[in-house]
């Protein structure tokens, strides 16, 4: 009997349990899925939802705040509190995975408490608070360090206006020792004795002054008083030729008047005369004649006398007059003595302030015949001074150069170069994939390793327990082929899989498979399921039912998942347990994996994986086969 009908007679046990069958084709596409939904993106996302407490509030701590706010990483609980215990009760009761204490003293330390218990994100956590904080450390080295330079440039450039300054102080100090030089000079060419001489002669002269002004004000108000004398008199004459004035124009006034009244007599006789005095013999003529000619001469008569009369009143009225005139000029010389008066009178007092000044003169003389006195101490000073400053300027300006060339060798450092100066320059070198793609490896490893576990050691158990074994090698099939046949049947499903697992990666999730890697890819999963297959049936040999076999499978599966590297990275390990775990098929087979599907290695890198899941494989079926052959012999 071949192994073809044993194979047969397995799918088409398979073919009738409908369940079973749909779930072969489900189970890993639902797996995948399943675990393609969960980690799809995560590489570009990281970690999410971190819930992050926060107390107390400085201004570094506030910008570290604010990104890891920005990340979108953590989920920010901000407490009211300046107690740091308050957070690590927090911490230590699950309300937040991590909490981190700001102290207003920015001097002191900021504390980040995480919660160990977390094992997968507590090392990330602490490293991204790592990161941010160095990145913040950073920014303010770099900001403090670039202001520190541009101040440096600053003074650098202020040094040699600096420099120039010194010069110039020097240049100043020289001739300032020149000026007192002359200065000295100057005062050695004043005679004190003189000066103080004709200090005493102005003193003098300024007393006589005094003296004289104070007469002149005695003489000019006894001058106001005689004008004042005069101008009463003035004013009298002024008043009587303005009265008789104007009773002289009250008789011109008469008279002239009468003389008006006698023309007009005459006038009217001669009217008269002239038209009844045809002959000038009538008496009545006559008389009219003689009347005519003495109002004539009354008239002339009194013409001469009023003449005079009006020569007189002009006279009174220019007496008036310039009495007038008089007597204005009487109180302008009374106005002018008094404003001398009043100038004497300040004359006088600035006689005395000048007296006073005079004596601070005489205070300043002898005070300057001690400078003159003091002048050749002065004198010795100003040279020594001048001396140590030439020697002082010669050092600063040694100094200021040598300051200038260290400050010109800082700067040429860049800033960036003291705040970091190691600079680490990370770049992923798988651009194009996702944290799926890597996990990929692991997921195909752990599903085929469950499935084969599980349906050989199942399988198997129920070819003992149902007899069908005994039946089956009653026949002429022998045990090896029988075993073959098994394995064959097993290793198809497993392929079967392994490829919809990839697929659906491929297709839900757009994971890489490299078109070139795929004979290595099938190769990988054919090698690794038949070593499972083999482990399996070897376990399914030692149950004696199907829950022993499951569970003798779950027995081993389980520690192989969790020494494998994938939950546990194999660097926080003990060194045994990385031996173990790197000795282990699944470890192996998922390596393997990552040769191909990551590392698109070639078939050369393959061998020191496949070699040793062959061997696994052809253990476990010869361990198989040992203990079936001695149970049918039993």
């Amino acid at each position: 009997m071949s192994i073809v009908p044993v194979i047969k007679k397995d799918f088409l046990v398979y073919v009738r349990h409908r369940k079973t069958l749909l779930l072969i084709f489900l189970a890993p596409i639902l797996i995948m899925i399943l675990i393609g939904s969960v980690f799809f993106g995560a590489s570009n996302e990281g970690l999410k939802g971190v819930k992050l407490g926060v107390g107390g509030g400085s201004t570094p701590g506030n910008d570290i705040i604010e990104e890891l706010n920005s990340s979108k990483m953590f989920i920010i609980v901000k407490e009211n509190t300046n107690d740091p215990s308050v957070i690590e009760e927090g911490v230590m009761k699950g309300k937040y995975s991590a909490g981190i204490y700001i102290p207003e003293n920015q001097t002191q330390s900021m504390k980040l408490y995480i919660d160990n218990s977390r094992i997968q994100i507590a090392p990330v956590i602490s490293t991204v608070f790592l990161g941010i904080t160095e990145k913040i450390s950073y920014e303010l080295t770099f900001g403090f360090i670039s202001n520190l330079w541009e101040k440096l440039g600053e003074m650098e450039s202020e040094l040699g206006p600096l420099r120039e300054g010194v010069f110039s102080i020097n240049g100043n100090i020289s001739r300032l020792n020149n000026d007192t030089q002359n200065v000295l000079a100057r005062l050695d060419e004043i005679n004190v004795t003189r000066m103080n001489k004709s200090i005493n002669m102005m003193k003098t002269t300024l007393d006589q002054m005094e003296v004289d002004l104070f007469l002149t004000s005695v003489d000019i108000n006894t001058t106001r008083n005689d004008i004042l004398e005069l101008d009463k008199n003035v004013s009298s004459i002024y008043n009587d030729s303005a009265s008789l004035r104007d009773d002289l124009k009250l008789m011109i006034d008469n008279i002239d008047s009468t003389n008006a009244a006698l023309l007009a007599t005459q006038t009217d006789l001669q009217e008269i005369y002239n038209s009844t005095c045809a002959i000038v013999s009538i008496p009545q003529c006559i008389s009219i004649t003689g009347t005519i000619r003495q109002i004539q001469d009354t008239r002339a008569l009194l013409l001469e006398n009023t003449d005079r009369i009006r020569s007189l009143h002009n006279d009174l009225a220019n007496v008036a007059q310039k009495a007038s005139d008089l007597h204005e000029k009487l109180i302008y010389a009374d106005i002018r003595l008094q404003s001398m008066q009043v100038l004497i009178g300040n004359y006088i007092f600035e006689i005395s302030n000048i007296q006073g000044n005079i004596s601070n003169i005489q205070n300043a003389i002898v005070i300057l015949d001690q400078i003159k006195n003091q002048s050749s101490d002065v004198s010795f000073q100003m040279n020594k001074l001048s001396t140590e400053m030439e020697n002082s300027t010669s050092n600063l300006v040694s100094e200021i150069n040598r300051t200038k060339s260290i400050l010109g060798d800082v700067r040429t450092k860049s800033p960036a170069a003291i705040a970091a100066p190691i600079k680490l320059e990370s770049e992923f070198v798988f651009k194009n994939m996702s944290y799926l793609d890597f996990l990929i490896p692991a997921i195909v490893s752990i599903v085929l390793m469950f499935i084969s576990f599980l349906l050989s050691s199942i399988t198997i158990v129920q070819e003992r327990t149902k007899k069908t074994l005994l039946r089956t090698l009653l026949t002429p099939l022998s045990l090896e082929k029988f075993i073959f046949a098994k394995t064959l049947t097993l290793v198809l499903i497993a392929m079967f899989q392994g490829v919809i697992l990839v697929a659906v990666a491929y297709i839900s999730y757009g994971a890489l498979v490299p078109p070139g890697q795929l004979g290595l890819l099938f190769l990988v999963i054919l090698v690794y399921s038949a070593a499972f297959i083999g482990i399996g049936m070897a376990v399914a040999t030692f149950a004696e039912s199907e829950n022993t076999a499951m569970l003798s499978s779950l027995v081993l599966s389980i520690p192989m998942l969790f020494l494998c590297g994938v939950f546990f990275p194999f660097e926080t390990m003990p060194a045994l347990m990385v031996k173990v775990g790197n000795a282990l098929p699944i470890t192996m087979g998922i390596k393997a994996l990552d040769s191909v599907l990551i590392y698109q290695e070639g078939f050369s890198a393959l061998s020191e994986y496949l070699l040793p899941l062959l061997l696994y494989g052809i253990a476990g079926l010869g361990m198989a086969y040992i203990l079936l052959r001695e149970e049918v012999m039993d």
